[in-house]
């Protein structure tokens, strides 16, 4: 499962950030990191389901299950979620009725999980400097669904419940979920760091004796 460590996490934001233009992508990026949302539940995302709400609904035919899901927007999306739409409408000049689409190709049609997941997602990443090498092309080390393990170890970093993340991230089971709290090699380093700081203390007190 791979996710982006809280460097690699702002350093993709700022990127997007910070460049002329890329108002709609940096909405896009932030609204997977902070709601864990699949590439496809995020383009099937009307104006409507957004539009002064505290939670977002998951249409039913837009979930991998078959079942619809409330996904809470904290108070951060929800503002830049308002400040989006007045985007649209004043600069963009595009249709902000309920039904249009959250998000729209420069061309006007809805966003794809492809347009989403390869033109917009990968590209930041690209250009954040997070790549690999694949068959000797240079690549994005991660993916839009990168974002969403993201969000959910976050969430599990600071303490929130397996069945709370579940139920933001629409899994039928625990199980599913529980790969959130996972260690990493980075986790792991830092436990053999916090043992070693323990013991140097330790040692210490013990020369004080």
């Amino acid at each position: 499962m791979k996710y982006l460590s809280l460097n690699e996490q702002t350093q993709l934001i700022k990127t997007v950030k910070v460049t002329k233009g890329a108002t709609r992508d940096y909405v896009i990026i932030e609204m997977l990191l902070q709601t864990g949302l699949r590439a496809s539940e995020l383009c099937a995302v009307n104006i409507g389901d957004t539009r002064n709400k505290a939670r977002l609904y998951i249409q039913p035919e837009a979930m991998k299950n078959g079942r619809g899901r409330f996904v809470p927007l904290n108070v951060k999306l929800q503002d830049l979620l308002r400040k989006w739409l007045a985007y649209k409408m004043s600069e963009l000049h595009e249709n902000i009725e309920d039904g249009a689409p959250l998000f729209m190709t420069k061309s006007g049609r809805r966003l794809t999980r492809q347009d989403l997941t390869q033109s917009i997602v990968e590209k930041w990443i690209v250009r954040a400097g997070m790549t690999t090498t694949r068959e000797g092309e240079t690549v994005a080390l991660f993916s839009s669904h990168s974002l969403r393990h993201t969000c959910f170890k976050r969430m599990a970093e600071r303490g929130v419940s397996l069945p709370v993340i579940q139920k933001i991230a629409g899994h039928k089971t625990l199980a599913s979920t529980g790969v959130y709290l996972e260690a990493s090699d980075q986790e792991i380093d830092e436990a053999v760091h916090v043992l070693a700081i323990s013991a140097t203390r330790a040692e210490r007190m013990a020369e004080g004796l």
